[in-house]
């Protein structure tokens, strides 16, 4: 089949991005011809792909979003596509994966009736109608169960267009046969004198929590164990702001601004703790990338998978109503873990959990679900 991977914007280390990229790769190697259709693209052009970028001039993201929606349709028909799967909102979808959260939950919880009145939300909110309003045939890949339940509540959603899939951890981010050799020149690099390494890896600073990760950095930097302790922050992001926290908390000096990296499972193997006190969260794919790579992992429960960080006992989880103070605290904790039982809790969690299996079931879905038209 013809198949057309559609979405707003490509770049290299948005979870959303990779996820598109890893079932498109796997179609290909199925047979199937892959196309991209972007309004923007940032990195490298797939060897496996055709990449279509169709130029929308507006001044904002909703101008730039409608204007790409208007141009699909004659776009997918030169391309004579045989099937259509979305990543972002939109009409035109047979298939859409579900990696943002609920928009009108979201609106409805958090903000007044004239924010959802805004030119912005409302087209959001359309985009969002055309695939989960009582009129769409859009097939759903979702990724939260919990998500699944708050799209049914506003738009009553056909369980029979839904699915929900298992996670799809790379299975190269497991405990390797040479872990302590890839720990120490890890370590030689970043902890030269044995330093405290924490770590955060995110590219939406502001939703995943940095604000209160930097604030928790501070508060372990107080602590004689702890005094050493370095930050390091790997995600592609504007920073200024946080730096400015940083400073003001000082500890600006035992922060790295990394930005986005290609090479973040040496981060995993070679750190201390992982901070994510998300705002928000549809699932947390690093999550799982750190726990099965023997990372203890610290979180706030409004993520996906944070009930995972719970069941393997690598870690701990704060609940709503968040309370920094216990995050503090749980951070602190997690840094005394010792790592031999990291080590043997990874492993385990690794060996018998189905956390690997989301991109091979993704592909069979596509494959088997009709066209919408």
């Amino acid at each position: 089949m013809r198949l057309a991977f559609v979405l707003f914007k490509y770049f290299p280390f948005g979870g959303l991005q990779r996820d598109a990229m890893a079932i498109a790769e796997a179609c290909a190697g199925r047979g199937h011809e892959i196309t991209f259709f972007v309004q923007a693209w940032q990195g490298d052009q797939p060897a496996f792909a055709d990449v279509r970028i169709l130029p929308c001039k507006a001044w904002s993201n909703h101008g730039r979003a409608r204007e790409f929606v208007r141009q699909l349709p004659d776009a997918l028909a030169q391309a004579g596509v045989d099937k259509v799967i979305g990543f972002d909102k939109m009409p035109y979808l047979d298939v859409y994966y579900a990696a943002d959260s609920c928009l009108a939950e979201k609106s409805a919880q958090e903000h007044s009736a004239w924010y959802r009145c805004t030119p912005r939300v409302r087209q959001f909110l359309s985009l969002e109608q055309a695939v989960f309003g009582p009129d769409s045939n859009t097939n759903i890949l979702l990724i939260s169960a919990a998500e699944k339940q708050r799209y049914q509540s506003h738009y009553q959603t056909a369980d029979s267009r839904m699915t929900v899939l298992p996670p799809g951890i790379r299975e190269d981010r497991k405990v390797p046969h040479d872990y302590e050799r890839q720990r120490e020149g890890f370590r030689a690099e970043f902890a030269p004198d044995g330093q405290p390494l924490l770590l955060f890896v995110g590219s939406g600073f502001r939703t995943k929590g940095l604000d209160r990760a930097l604030q928790a950095f501070a508060a372990v930097k107080v602590q004689a164990a702890y005094e050493s302790a370095r930050f390091l922050i790997v995600g592609d992001d504007k920073s200024a702001v946080f730096e400015k926290l940083a400073a003001k908390l000082g500890v600006a000096d035992a922060v790295k601004f990394l930005g986005g990296r290609n090479d973040v499972t040496r981060f995993f193997w070679g750190c201390d703790v992982l901070i994510h006190p998300a705002y928000r969260e549809n699932t947390g794919t690093v999550l799982l990338e750190a726990m099965i790579a023997g990372l203890p992992v610290v979180t706030s429960d409004v993520c996906g998978y944070a009930h995972y960080v719970t069941q393997a006992e690598l870690g701990k989880t704060v609940s709503l109503p968040f309370s920094q103070s216990e995050f503090e605290q749980a951070v602190i904790s997690a840094l005394a873990m010792g790592r031999d039982d990291c080590l043997r809790r990874a492993n385990a969690f690794a060996d018998n959990s189905d956390i690997y299996s989301m991109v091979p079931r993704a592909v069979s879905l596509i494959e088997s679900w009709q066209e919408t038209a």
